[in-house]
């Protein structure tokens, strides 16, 4: 009788914290999920500037499975993407894509129309160390804008089309960054947003 009162007494705590546990994330599946969705539609605008959106195509391309000429991608996931749109006519892709940054998951949106050129990238989610990672949702982003990918990192400052400066003392977030930008550009070029190309 001793073990069974205890038992008892703890199954009863646990059921009703399983049901609370249950109703808060009923309560907040909702919110978190607008809230998502509100963050997505702003980095589709912050990286395709006045273009209209067709529906978001949800996938799974890794960086893996994409000719990359050498280059590991292997952390790259591209999860989903939406044709842009100007005037109605098709003007490339917003593209949400994620790395593996220096703190965990780096999640962004990358713009690139349909001449292969980086329109924009904007940094979503990241967990990437203060004062130095996470400056990746500086300024620091527009860089981006108007490269020929692939992209490649500098530490010395970049030259030409198709390099960027590394974020001081941050080369890890920075390279995380540009693996993603490079994963879009390969499955664009590849056709594998849309049938593109």
């Amino acid at each position: 009788m001793k073990i069974i009162k205890p038992g008892i007494i703890l199954l009863i705590i646990c059921a009703v914290a399983a049901a609370l546990l249950g109703f808060v994330n009923s309560v907040t599946l909702e919110p978190i999920a607008e809230q998502t969705a509100k963050k997505t539609a702003e980095a589709m605008e912050a990286v395709f500037e006045g273009a209209e959106f067709g529906d978001s195509v949800e996938t799974e391309i890794s960086g893996a499975d994409l000719d990359t000429d050498g280059e590991d991608l292997s952390d790259a996931t591209i999860t989903a993407y939406a044709e842009a749109e100007i005037d109605g006519s098709s003007a490339g892709y917003a593209v949400s894509v994620e790395t593996n940054g220096y703190g965990g998951t780096l999640s962004m949106m990358v713009g690139i129309d349909n001449d292969g050129v980086i329109t924009g990238v904007s940094v979503i989610d990241m967990s990437e160390t203060a004062g130095l990672g996470a400056n990746c949702q500086t300024e620091w982003i527009d860089q981006y804008q108007g490269k020929v990918a692939p992209i490649t990192v500098s530490k010395t400052g970049a030259q030409g089309d198709s390099q960027i400066d590394a974020i001081t003392s941050a080369t890890i977030t920075s390279k995380a960054v540009t693996r993603g930008v490079n994963a879009v550009y390969y499955a664009f070029s590849q056709g594998q947003l849309g049938g593109a190309n």
